[in-house]
């Protein structure tokens, strides 16, 4: 009678391939042993074992059993026995114990270099990787890295070092190879003194650039060179370097070679390279192009004659910078009037009191603070709140409420600024005349913060457009510009002579009231003497912020509050000295310090 078909749910579709699908476990008198007597539902899974899944021995069938002792492939199943949890242990037997040894390298004599026993051991316990299995059923991993034995350049080392590079240099071409170096035979036996481990290669530069420091040409081939960044220790102590071999190491791109474009190179080899065997293996024009640019004086590249290079002809060696200027411009009027402008600017700022500022700005002035970005830009705790640097600066409402706007403005933030004392000696100054009527003064020098405990030195910039006012000038738009100095400029100033700007004032005045006498030539008597000529007038020059031609009243004020601040004596004790010097202030301060030590000041001169 034949079977009804099943109603199942999940054959809807009522699908003759679904219908075998009964869901009945049955007995299969087949193969009884299979699957454990029990033929379950059908699946279309892949029955596919795990990796690290178990098999049970009694869920194997004969035939499975025979196929995988017979079968002679490596990939046959293998059927493992069940080990309980907790147990650990191995499948195999444990491996060997091997002694370690110190690494070194011996040479036979057919020059090969051999291992100690340590390296059999390394190999073994590579093989171990995922073998042996934990307590806990992990399987642990061994990792075997490669690596050189250490070899530090102590003083023995570099004794040996010198001794094998003393064999290996040629006096007569005054070359020196260092080719295969790490296979040298006086040094193999002990050491391993590979060049493509950088802390090798600069002991090695550096006993060469010590002991032959006019070396012409050098081979550096066969050394398995890959990272050569070291080589450029080659432009500053061997300038003299006319030929380079460097082929048959791993250099693999052309920017390499920019560590030592500096050499005046006639003569490279770089064939061997995997940048000449890979990058430009059918390329040789674009790869003697790219050489080129970098060594221009190149005659030989890797063996081939290059076509001598178009250069000027004009000596290198005598090149000479023009010196450099304190002081510069195109026009001599400016530059005297921008002089002026700025010695009693620079000494009324450093006074005690900045408040007669009002007069060298504009009404409608502006004036912008910026401290250079630095990671201890803390030490400029006393500006940071007002710092405009448009780095940091981003909002453009701050940009705009940090902008100082207007004369008092401006003046009251330069009163707030710490007390300072500025170094002449340091000073730099630019001008450039836009017009008649508009100058740029950028002034850059060191000061010294007076107020503070350390007094650190501060680096300046700054840069004052002037324009004509009355019959003066004043300072329309002004930028401070703040940063650290450098070593070697803080070490000039201190070393210096420290002149301040009171004393370069005073030094200006002076030179302006004695004028220079002209010498009189002696003549000869019997000749009649010459009949003097009327000298013409010295034309009155520019004003700025005072006349320069006599110390008038700003000036007189500006000399003695200087004089109060370095005596401390009262502006009215101040004026009398410098009244009876005849305002000369170098003079004034070799009187007061006289007087002090003579005990002939009154105690009234230092009430304040």
């Amino acid at each position: 009678m034949p079977r009804k078909p099943i109603n199942n749910r999940f054959n809807k579709q009522n699908k003759h391939f679904f219908n075998h699908d009964d869901r009945t476990a049955r007995m299969d008198d087949d193969h009884p042993m299979e699957f454990g007597g029990v033929k379950p539902r059908v699946s279309f899974k892949n029955p596919r074992f795990g990796r690290d899944r178990v098999r049970h021995v009694n869920s194997v069938s004969k035939d499975q059993i025979a196929e995988a002792m017979s079968s002679s492939t490596s990939v046959r199943q293998v059927i493992f026995k069940p080990r309980s949890k907790g147990k650990g242990g191995r499948l195999s037997p444990m491996v060997n114990q091997d002694p370690r040894l110190n690494i070194k390298s011996r040479v036979n004599l057919n020059g090969e270099a051999q291992w100690y026993k340590i390296m059999e051991t390394a190999y073994k316990l590579a093989e171990c990787h995922k073998k042996i299995t934990t307590p806990d059923n992990h399987k642990l991993q061994v990792r075997v890295r490669p690596g050189f034995p250490k070899c530090e350049a102590d003083a023995m080392l570099k004794e040996k070092l010198k001794a094998a590079m003393a064999k290996r240099y040629n006096q007569q071409n005054n070359a020196l190879d260092l080719s295969c170096f790490h296979h040298d035979p006086d040094l193999v036996q002990d050491y391993f003194c590979a060049l493509f481990r950088p802390g090798m290669l600069m002991s090695v530069l550096e006993i060469v650039a010590d002991a032959i420091p006019n070396l012409e040409a050098l081979n550096l081939e066969n050394n398995k060179l890959s990272i050569i960044e070291k080589l450029s220790f080659l432009g500053k102590k061997l300038r003299h370097l006319k030929i380079l071999y460097i082929g048959d190491n791993k250099i693999r791109e052309m920017h390499q070679m920019d560590v030592i474009k500096d050499l005046p190179l006639e003569e490279l080899r770089l064939a061997g390279n995997p940048l000449v065997l890979h990058k430009y293996k059918k390329r040789t024009d674009d790869y003697i192009s790219d050489v080129r640019k970098k060594f221009p004086k190149l005659l030989r590249l890797d063996g081939m004659e290059l076509p001598k290079p178009i250069v000027f002809d004009v000596a290198e060696e005598d090149t000479q910078l023009p010196p450099t200027q304190k002081a510069f411009a195109k026009n001599g009027e400016a530059l005297k009037v921008a002089e002026q402008f700025m010695l009693q600017y620079f000494t009324i700022f450093d006074s005690e009191s900045r408040q007669p500022l009002l007069d060298a700005y504009h009404e409608h002035a502006f004036l912008s603070l910026n401290v250079a970005q630095s990671p201890t830009i803390q030490k400029f705790n006393k500006y940071i709140s007002d710092n405009r640097n448009l780095f940091r600066c981003v909002d453009t409402n701050r940009r705009l409420k940090l902008l100082k706007q207007g004369r008092l403005p401006v003046v009251s933030f330069i009163s707030e600024l710490p007390k300072t004392q500025h170094f002449l000696n340091s000073f730099t100054m630019d001008t450039t005349a836009i017009s008649q009527s508009t100058i740029v003064i950028t002034v850059t020098g060191l000061f010294k913060e007076v107020g503070a405990k350390d007094q650190p030195i501060r680096y300046f910039d700054r840069t004052f457009v002037i324009v004509k006012y009355g019959n003066g000038y004043c300072i329309k738009n002004e930028q401070l510009s703040l940063a650290h100095p450098t070593p070697s400029q803080e070490r000039q100033v201190m070393n210096g002579p420290q002149a301040t700007i009171a004393e370069q004032a005073a030094a200006a005045i002076q030179a302006q009231q004695v004028p220079e006498q002209p010498q009189a030539q002696p003549q000869p008597q019997s000749q009649p003497q010459p009949q003097p000529q009327p000298q013409p007038q010295p034309q009155p020059q520019p004003s700025t912020l005072g006349g320069p031609s006599q110390p008038n009243e700003e000036l007189q004020r500006q000399m003695t509050v200087a004089l109060s601040d370095q005596t401390k004596m009262n502006l009215e004790w101040s004026f009398k000295c410098l009244q009876e010097v005849q305002w000369n202030f170098e003079t004034a301060l070799r009187a007061f310090n006289e007087f002090f030590q003579a005990g002939r000041i009154p105690a009234e001169a230092f009430n304040r």
